[in-house]
């Protein structure tokens, strides 16, 4: 039951994160016909796709991971024997699930302080930094908890990323 909606909730913002870089393709044209051909350039666009940017990336991230499609350096589990090297897997995932959790918990505490305070950022549009922390800590806690599966359920040490 939790993995089934860790899965939709995963492929759910896979699905925001595409159309957040969807929208980065719109920005962008519309922010080149804005300037080029009516010389009336945008104030917003540029500061709209660093933060669809941002979104794009850390909504994807937890996906990413539960299909073990990140990037791997596999030089020690391929000189190691199997048995060595599901160990040395279980490690690195288990290392990683330590490392975004924690790095989530504390996009947390300082989205909870970016709240309180109201800090917008500087940018031509102030935009509430909270939701840009609180996408991060969503990516980072989404991606320990991938890590977690991962390191329970290892892929074998020459198996391809799921598709």
């Amino acid at each position: 039951m939790l993995i089934t909606t860790l899965d939709r909730i995963f492929r759910l913002a896979f699905a925001l994160g595409a159309i957040a870089l969807t929208a980065i393709v719109a920005c962008y044209a519309c922010e080149v016909v804005m300037r080029y051909f009516f010389n009336a350039p945008t104030r917003w666009a540029s500061d709209t796709v660093s933060f669809l940017l941002l979104a794009s990336v850390f909504l994807v991230a937890p996906w990413l991971t539960r299909e073990n499609g990140h990037v791997a350096v596999t030089l020690l589990p391929d000189l190691l024997p199997e048995k060595w090297a599901r160990l040395a897997i279980r490690l690195g995932f288990a290392a990683g699930a330590i490392v975004c959790i924690g790095g989530g918990v504390i996009a947390i505490a300082e989205a909870a302080s970016l709240f309180r305070r109201g800090t917008m950022t500087y940018s031509a549009i102030p935009f509430p930094k909270w939701i840009l922390t609180s996408v991060i800590a969503f990516g980072l806690v989404g991606c320990g908890l991938a890590f977690i599966g991962l390191t329970v359920s290892p892929p074998s040490p020459q198996q391809e990323p799921r598709t």
